[in-house]
C-alpha cells in the first residue's frame, strides 16, 4: 500500500478468512527518498516514466523484504497501487501498479484495481476499508460507537455503530496540505511530530475563510487530494510556516469534527501518519468528547493498517464477498470487485 502522502510503501502479511478472523503476522516498510517524493509532488504526468519505475521497484523491494522476514511463501498478494487521480464524479479513478510484473516475479496470484468496479456501478470507489475496520474493531470488544480515523494525505473515517451497522466516508484533507506546504516552503517532506506547528498560532480569520470554501463541498463521500490541497492552501501565503501549519491543523480538525460529531463516538482511533503529529492528535481531542486514541493504544499497527486492509480485501475479492456498500461508497448494491492476475506456472 502506497498512500497519497507518498512517504513510502507499507506491506503486511495477515492470516484471514476474509470475514471475522484477522491476524497480523508481519509488517515492513520502504521509504521514498526526498527526490522520489519530489517527482510525485511536482508533476505526475511530466515524470510518468520515472515515477512508475520507482513505484514498481519499491513495491517489489518491500514484498521481497517482508516475505524474507516471514520465511514462507504467501498465498495471494493484494496491491492497492499508487493513486494518481481519483474523480468519481467523472466516473474514473487511477491507482498505478504493474500487477502483472509483480505476479510473474513472485509467482503468486495478485489482486489489484479494487476501486474500478465500484465506480462502474455508480459508487465513488472510496473508502474501501470500512468492512476491514469494522471486523477488526469488533475483535477488540470496545464500547460502540467507535470511529477509526485514518489521517493520510486525505482523511477518512469508519463509524462502527454495532455488529451489523457501519459506514465510512472521506472527511476531507489530512496530511496532504501540511506536507505540501512543508515541501513548497522548506523543501522537506513533513513537519515531524508537529514540532513546527507546535510553535505556531492559529489565524482565525484565515481559518474561517478557508472553512467557507469547504462548506460547499461537505456532502462528498470521497475526495481527490490535489483538489483538497489547493483549497487548503488558498489563503496561506500571508502566514509564516509555523502559523500556517497551526492554522491548517485547526481547519482540518474542524472539518473532521463537522462531519463526524453527530455520531457521538465513545472512542476515536487515529491511524495513518497523522497520528504521529502530536499537535493534530491534541487538536482532535479538544473537539471530541469521546476519548481520542492512537492505533497502538489498542494494539493495532497504525503504519501497516492500510496494507493489512488490502490483503484482507484481496481475500474477500477471491471469495466474491462484498467490500463496497451503500453506506461506504454510495454504490446502490453491495459489491465485490478487484482484478485477479492469476499465476500459471
Amino acid at each position: 500500500m502506497s498512500g497519497t502522502s507518498f512517504d513510502g510503501v507499507d506491506a503486511a502479511i495477515i492470516k484471514t478468512d476474509g470475514q471475522h478472523y484477522i491476524k497480523r503476522l508481519e509488517t515492513s516498510f520502504i521509504k521514498y527518498s526526498n527526490s522520489e517524493k519530489a517527482l510525485y509532488q511536482n508533476s505526475i504526468l511530466k515524470n510518468y516514466k520515472k515515477i512508475t519505475k520507482v513505484i514498481d521497484n519499491k513495491h517489489k523491494l518491500v514484498i521481497e523484504k517482508i516475505i524474507k522476514k516471514f520465511g514462507k511463501k504467501v498465498d495471494i498478494i493484494g496491491l492497492h497501487g499508487q493513486t494518481f487521480f481519483h474523480n468519481p464524479n467523472s466516473g474514473w479513478t487511477w491507482q498505478y501498479i504493474n500487477s502483472e510484473t509483480i505476479m510473474r516475479y513472485f509467482k503468486t496470484n495478485v489482486v489489484s484495481d479494487f476501486r474500478v468496479a465500484d465506480i462502474n456501478k455508480g459508487g465513488e470507489g472510496a473508502p474501501l476499508v470500512p468492512i476491514f475496520h469494522k471486523n477488526l474493531i469488533l475483535q477488540k470488544n470496545l464500547d460502540l460507537p467507535v470511529g477509526v480515523l485514518n489521517i493520510g494525505g486525505v482523511s477518512n473515517i469508519t463509524i462502527i455503530k454495532s455488529k451489523n451497522d457501519f459506514l465510512g466516508f472521506d472527511t476531507g484533507p489530512g496530511n496532504g496540505p501540511l506536507d505540501l506546504l512543508m515541501y513548497n516552503r522548506l523543501k522537506i517532506p513533513m513537519d515531524k511530530n508537529g514540532n513546527i506547528a507546535n510553535k505556531g498560532h492559529i489565524n482565525n480569520i484565515i481559518k474561517e475563510k478557508t472553512l467557507d470554501l469547504f462548506r460547499k463541498n461537505f456532502q462528498s463521500i470521497s475526495f481527490d487530494r490535489n483538489s483538497l490541497d489547493k483549497i487548503c492552501l488558498t489563503y496561506m501565503a500571508t502566514l509564516d510556516i509555523k502559523d500556517a501549519l497551526a492554522t491548517l491543523i485547526a481547519i482540518i480538525t474542524e472539518i473532521i469534527y463537522i462531519k463526524v460529531k453527530k455520531y457521538n463516538l465513545k472512542k476515536v482511533i487515529v491511524t495513518g501518519g497523522g497520528r504521529k503529529n502530536h499537535v493534530f492528535v491534541k487538536s482532535l481531542q479538544s473537539k471530541f468528547t469521546g476519548k481520542v486514541l492512537v492505533a497502538e493504544d489498542i494494539d493495532l499497527d497504525g503504519d501497516s493498517l492500510e496494507a493489512e486492509a488490502f490483503g484482507y480485501l484481496a481475500v474477500r475479492s477471491i471469495l466474491g464477498k462484498s467490500y463496497t456498500f451503500k453506506n461506504t461508497t454510495g454504490v446502490s448494491k453491495n459489491s465485490s470487485g478487484g482484478v485477479l492476475f492469476y499465476y500459471k506456472s
